[in-house]
């Protein structure tokens, strides 16, 4: 690839016919300042995009640490509501009045533990739907971000010069119309030498 100072540094032969030197200097150093510019916003968007890999991958493991949270607290809350009925049990086996009460204070313990990882659940899938969306809208800003870049390369591209046209269809050209002036003679000239 070309770097800003292969394009300063061109040198070019010169021909009697040749093209003017001032403007192929200033042509080039204007080049050579839009490509520079576009030479760093490059290297820039390659920091950056490395820094989001990063942090994508930091979000991704938030992500699987918010799951492995939310199966532990469904199993906690499983095992709660499992020890809480097999408490209520071996409490009915026991004296009537005792029983009553004891199981009374169970359920009401057990339908506590519930609602209480009911809503570490419901928490941790809360955070996790924002982490989620906070993870899209972070994708789709840097895709916007990188198709806006994508745009004012191509941009920059369009705007380069085409190759003029060669010799013999100028010939052609000139022979067709001999009063219109040849303006790419020039040109074709040095597409011939080159």
């Amino acid at each position: 690839m070309l770097t800003p100072l292969d394009i300063h540094n061109k040198e070019f032969k010169r021909s009697f016919r040749g093209y003017n030197e001032d403007e192929i200097d200033d042509f080039l150093d204007q080049v050579v300042n839009d490509y520079e510019k576009l030479f760093r916003e490059n290297d820039n968007l390659k920091e950056e995009l490395a820094r989001m890999k990063k942090d994508n991958a930091q979000y991704q493991k938030l992500e699987n640490n918010l799951k492995e949270t939310l199966l532990i607290a469904q199993k906690t809350a499983n095992e709660v509501t499992d020890t809480a009925k097999q408490h209520a049990e071996n409490l009915r086996e026991s004296t009537a009045k005792e029983c009553q009460n004891m199981r009374r204070d169970a359920e009401i313990s057990a339908r506590q533990m519930v609602e209480a990882a009911d809503h570490q659940v419901k928490s941790a899938t809360v955070e996790y739907c924002r982490l989620v969306e906070a993870k899209s809208q972070f994708l789709y800003q840097i895709k916007a971000a990188l198709e806006s870049e994508l745009a004012v390369l191509h941009d920059a591209i369009d705007r380069l010069p085409r190759q003029q046209t060669t010799a013999p269809q100028q010939e052609e050209k000139a022979e067709a119309n001999p009063a219109a002036p040849q303006e790419n003679a020039p040109a074709a000239d040095a597409v011939q030498k080159g």
